[in-house]
């Protein structure tokens, strides 16, 4: 009976977290969260840049927050053999109607680039984050 009752209330925790997450009200407060969480990530604050965009999940807050920990560990790793970030680029906004919109970063590096997006989606009124990742393919900046 106590195994049942704790699990229910990790369910109902996990749903409550989803359910009272932020909205961001429109796309420019889109663009001011998203320029903020990229210059936490060019000062090494990356779990601090997670954190701050938790407040916005539209997804699972464990699983984000545990992510947020691994990539925190992964930038440390890079920058021992790539150095500090020197800088970081909006390269494009993108959006499907009013359902998704996408911003897309250039973290900038001596001798490397990653490339960061950061995904929302509007269910009904108001953006939710949905996704966010990076990755050093610049080739598929060319279009």
């Amino acid at each position: 009976m106590r195994k049942i009752s704790l699990s229910i209330l990790i369910l109902l925790l996990t749903m409550s977290t989803q359910i009272f997450a932020k909205p961001l009200a429109d796309k420019a407060k889109i663009d001011k969260v998203s320029q903020y969480f990229m210059t936490q990530i060019l000062n090494n604050e990356v779990e601090a840049a997670y954190s701050l965009l938790s407040a916005y999940i539209g997804i699972d807050l464990e699983q984000f927050t545990e992510r947020g920990k691994k990539v925190a560990n992964d930038m440390k790793q890079l920058e021992k053999t790539a150095g500090k970030p020197l800088s970081f680029d909006l390269l494009e906004t993108q959006s499907v109607g009013e359902h998704f919109y996408k911003a897309t970063y250039l973290l900038k590096y001596q001798t490397i680039a990653l490339i960061w997006s950061i995904n929302f989606y509007q269910p009904d009124n108001g953006w939710k984050l949905v996704d966010v990742s990076f990755n050093g393919d610049i080739n598929s900046l060319f279009k």
